[in-house]
């Protein structure tokens, strides 16, 4: 990048948070996800709330050891909430298993090396194929999603 593109980045970001700030920043909603399988919560997962249209912006959250999480922005506070707007929700839960294997590392030390592996049904992971949807309203949201281990 040149000098120029560089300045120009800045200004640009400096405007966006300064317009961002002057207008009391998004206005957000109270969203909890609850998320279960076969009756159970399930902890750790990732959820994403991705808008239907390009009024909205993209939450995401976390849950917790009951299977809850509060959204927020990527602007927003945390567990701050969501946008009104219609959002598809895709889950995704992972965990790193090693595979036996061992490569080299960068010193000649030998690493086992790991992979990442999908816990969900991939139906549920995929913006494409997610069966999941919601509408955020004004004030406070909740929705819960039981899951099918079955579905894949």
């Amino acid at each position: 990048m040149n000098n120029y593109s560089i300045r120009l980045f800045y200004f640009c970001s400096i405007l966006c948070l300064f317009l961002t700030g002057c207008s009391g920043g998004l206005k957000v909603n109270e969203t909890e996800i609850i998320v279960t399988m076969d009756g159970q919560p399930l902890e750790g997962v990732s959820v994403n709330l991705i808008p239907k249209d390009n009024n909205s912006v993209t939450a995401f959250g976390m849950t917790d050891s009951q299977g809850k999480c509060q959204t927020q922005t990527l602007l927003g506070q945390a567990n701050g909430g969501t946008v009104i707007g219609e959002y598809v929700v895709t889950l995704s839960k992972t965990e790193t298993k090693k595979t036996g294997k061992l490569l080299e590392g960068t010193n000649g030390s030998k690493i086992e090396e790991t992979v990442s592996v999908e816990l969900l049904p991939t139906i549920y992971t995929n913006a494409q194929t997610t069966p999941l949807t919601i509408v955020v309203k004004s004030g406070k949201n909740s929705f819960p999603f039981e899951l099918n281990s079955q579905k894949r």
